[in-house]
């Protein structure tokens, strides 16, 4: 777990954040945050009347909301799981919405400028996220093969192939990325 002072270093590293209000649950992100778990964005907005805190890390994204002396609300979106992110704006604030597929939690009042760069950097982390996994379930599945040597190939590797050609399709694979881990899956590579 991250102590409070490596969670402000790498907050002030940021290079667009808002974070009106917020120091109370910026302070609670310590308790939160897995170890090797990095602050990729950070803005503030309003939900239900309340400040909330939004954060993208490369694992997920946050939001939340600690009371003035107790109590916690705490939403949380795995990056693999997100599959929109909607942002509006007028002059000076706008708001963002996360969508799961069934789904949609959003914020209002985020400043203009804090929006279209957590967008960015949180879709950025979505597609780093889900390449890793799929880079992931290619390396588990090649091993397998590579201990079954000379079976028929088995269910798990077509739901493996099924799985790549959906990433490919829904955008997340280039062709080259694709063939690469599909012929790792079939021992080519």
């Amino acid at each position: 777990m991250p102590t409070l002072e490596q969670v402000r270093k790498q907050i002030d590293n940021l290079p667009d954040r808002y974070v009106f209000y917020t120091q109370k649950e910026i302070r609670y992100l310590p308790k939160i945050l897995g170890e090797g778990e990095e602050i990729l964005a950070l803005t503030s907005g309003y939900l239900d009347g309340r400040t909330w805190l939004a954060v993208c890390t490369s694992r997920r994204v946050l939001l939340i909301h600690r009371g003035m002396f107790f109590g916690l609300r705490q939403i949380q979106m795995n990056l693999d799981r997100i599959q929109s992110i909607d942002s509006s704006f007028t002059i000076f604030f706008g708001s963002l919405r996360f969508w799961d597929g069934a789904n949609s939690v959003g914020i209002n009042l985020v400043l203009k400028s804090s929006i279209a760069p957590f967008v960015r950097v949180t879709q950025d982390a979505m597609d780093r996220y889900k390449r890793q996994m799929a880079y992931d379930v290619a390396n588990t599945v090649t091993s397998a093969a590579r201990s079954t040597a000379g079976a028929a190939p088995s269910v798990k590797l077509t739901d493996e192939l099924e799985r790549l050609a959906k990433l490919k399709a829904d955008g997340h694979l280039s062709e080259e990325e694709f063939l690469a881990a599909k012929n790792k899956l079939l021992g080519k590579a």
